[in-house]
């Protein structure tokens, strides 16, 4: 009687067996072909895209509109870092420089300090369009401060934009440096404090020094403060920060997560309204 049961036993269990065996091929079938469906449909929906879409990732940032153009600078200051504005003639353009402030959600403020003790507070604080006057940007001091944002030249006269190589070129014809004459020319002074004897510095090749280049006759149609700030999109990407590159590089070796963020991207895709889709295409090129 035992023996018979036990061979009922197995005998069901055999059966169950075969029966899982039968159906776990069908469920993997299922599955995998549940995500090969949906792998073809995000692939049709990249496909459908429509000639209006495609038109709007391939656009020139100087055809971009008024929006997205304050949407994607806003994006590109990812570090809420200070816009500072140097050139020969403020006034003229403070509307426009005015007008990008309030695009940006940034404090407009002018640069009233006359030393750099108390211009070094401006370290201290973000989101903020500063405009310096010319007979102060034409002075050492502020561009201690200013090099902890990005500067922007506002040039209405069409001056050429050298290259660091060639702003050196420029420097040392204009000051050359003067060669070593055999013996001692003077005793050696050991103090601390000696005057530095250099010559002030031309206005333009002060400005030479900006991040961006804002050359108002290149598209005099356009309006100032549309060109403004395509100009610092159009500079930002064309030298993007390195951490972009590095982070790039990182996810194609593996190194880290092909969905990883930094914080500073949580916290604009926080608080941020969106991006065109331009600067959605470059950026995840």
């Amino acid at each position: 009687m035992a023996q018979n049961r036990r061979d009922r036993n197995a005998g069901g269990l055999l059966i169950l067996a075969v029966l899982l065996a039968g159906l776990c091929p069908s469920r993997l079938f299922v599955g995998q072909g549940l995500q090969n469906a949906s792998r073809s449909a995000v692939a049709r929906h990249a496909a459908q895209k429509t000639q209006e879409e495609l038109d709007a990732e391939d656009i020139e940032v100087w055809d971009q509109s008024p929006q997205e153009l304050s949407l994607d600078m806003r994006e590109l200051l990812i570090t809420d870092a200070n816009v500072y504005f140097v050139g020969p003639d403020m006034d003229s353009y403070r509307d426009a420089i005015q007008e990008v402030a309030d695009r940006l959600n940034y404090t407009y403020l002018n640069f009233n300090y006359t030393d750099l003790p108390s211009a070094s507070e401006l370290t201290g604080v973000l989101e903020n369009v500063i405009v310096i006057p010319p007979l102060t940007s034409v002075t050492r001091f502020p561009w201690k401060v200013a090099v902890h944002g990005l500067v922007v030249w506002i040039d209405p006269d069409g001056w050429k934009r050298r290259d660091v190589i060639e702003r050196d070129k420029v420097r040392k014809k204009k000051f050359p440096k003067k060669k070593a004459i055999f013996g001692p020319e003077q005793p050696t002074d050991f103090s601390l404090h000696k005057p530095k004897n250099v010559d002030a510095a031309d206005p333009v090749d002060m400005w030479q020094e900006a991040d961006v280049h804002v050359d108002l006759q290149a598209r005099p149609e356009m309006p100032v403060a549309d060109l403004i700030m395509a100009s610092v999109i159009d500079a930002i990407l064309r030298s993007p920060p390195k951490w972009r590159n590095w982070m790039k590089a990182g996810k194609v070796r593996g190194t880290i997560p092909s969905d990883y963020e930094t914080p500073y991207q949580v916290r604009r895709e926080f608080h941020s309204y969106g991006v065109s889709p331009r600067l959605n295409k470059l950026l995840n090129a």
